[in-house]
Formats: C-alpha cells, sequence, structure tokens
C-alpha cells in the first residue's frame, strides 16, 4: 500500500484531508468518515485501520495538548508489529517512543518532514 499513515483523535481528521488534498500522501481511509456519525461499519473501519497502518511505508501519530489517544495506539502497535517507522509528535510522556522504530520529533511539521524524507528512494548501496 505505502504511502503515511496518519494516527490522531478523529477530530483532526478534517486537517488530514486537507493535507492528502495538498499532495501529502496520506492513505488513512478514516479521515474520510471522521466526523461523528459517519462510520456505519465500526468492524470494517477497525480492520482497515489495521491494514492500512501495518502497509504503510510511514506512520505519523499526533498528540496535541488535551487529547487523549486511544485507537492511535492501536494503529501504532499495528504499524510497528509489522516493521513500520513511526513518527510521534506530542507523545513524549508514553514509554511506546523507546522502540526501536519511534522516532519522537518536535512538532507535527518535524514528523510529516521525516515520514516524507522516509519514503524518498533510497540510492543503491
Amino acid at each position: 500500500m505505502g504511502g503515511i499513515y496518519i494516527a490522531s483523535k478523529a477530530i483532526h481528521g478534517p486537517e488530514w484531508r486537507a493535507l492528502r488534498a495538498a499532495g501529502i500522501p496520506i492513505t488513512s481511509s478514516w479521515i474520510d468518515e471522521s466526523e461523528p456519525g459517519a462510520t456505519q461499519d465500526w468492524p470494517d473501519l477497525w480492520a482497515r485501520c489495521i491494514q492500512e497502518a501495518s502497509q504503510a511505508q510511514a506512520l505519523v501519530v499526533i498528540a496535541r495538548p488535551g487529547d487523549v489517544l486511544k485507537g492511535a495506539w492501536v494503529e501504532v502497535g499495528a504499524a510497528l508489529a509489522a516493521g513500520v517507522a513511526v513518527f510521534g509528535a506530542g507523545t513524549d510522556a508514553h514509554s511506546v517512543r523507546h522502540h526501536p522504530l519511534f522516532t519522537l520529533c518536535a512538532d507535527e511539521a518535524a514528523a510529516f518532514a521525516q515520514a516524507m524524507r522516509h519514503l524518498s528512494p533510497h540510492p543503491p548501496p
């Protein structure tokens, strides 16, 4: 699948749709049904979230002040279990930041920049 999977509170979905429309290769389908009442099939949504997170090239997890992440940690776990690099902003207080595939970033812009660099093709040895 590739691209960048974004994990955050659903309230931020419209922002991630705007970034996707601007050309950031965000593959998270949940952002298209992030408004309250938009999800009609929760089992399907969760199956997609796990599949997309585990098949991404990178995952960005965002925790803003006041956000209490819940499902985002499930998505992060799926990504890490699949060997996907995770870039986090606002996640300083969480011990998962010590996982070898987790990079703690100074802010959201840095997390997206690192994820985008991770997508760049690597030159042959």
